[in-house]
């Protein structure tokens, strides 16, 4: 894994969502980058030219919650959550070209 700034817009409408330092496996769909070995992260979600395309859970869960992305974002309603979003079911999607893992991390109280 490379050290590399990379900010997480679910909605591809400039509303980033993520902490410095955050760590990501990112990697695509064509094999250019590979997913390579990302010890305790589990698949966050597939991205295309306007966002995300589906997300199994959100890299920072006390920046937003996938409740609060269900609300800013209709078109993702159905593809939200660990059930809903899988890298394997959603790799059938051409809209999906890069996926990421990420530690899943508990949301802390505000």
């Amino acid at each position: 894994m490379e050290d590399f700034a990379l900010r997480v817009d679910y909605g591809g409408d400039d509303r980033p969502s993520t902490r410095n330092g955050t760590l990501v496996n990112l990697y695509d769909r064509f094999g250019i980058q590979e997913p390579g070995a990302a010890a305790g992260m589990t698949f966050e979600a597939a991205w295309g030219p306007d966002g995300a395309v589906c997300v199994a859970h959100p890299r920072i869960p006390g920046n937003v919650t996938l409740e609060q992305l269900a609300e800013r974002y209709p078109r993702l309603k159905d593809r939200l959550g660990p059930q809903a979003c899988t890298e394997e079911a959603i790799r059938a999607d051409p809209r999906a070209l890069i996926f990421n893992q990420s530690v899943v991390t508990e949301q802390i109280p505000q």
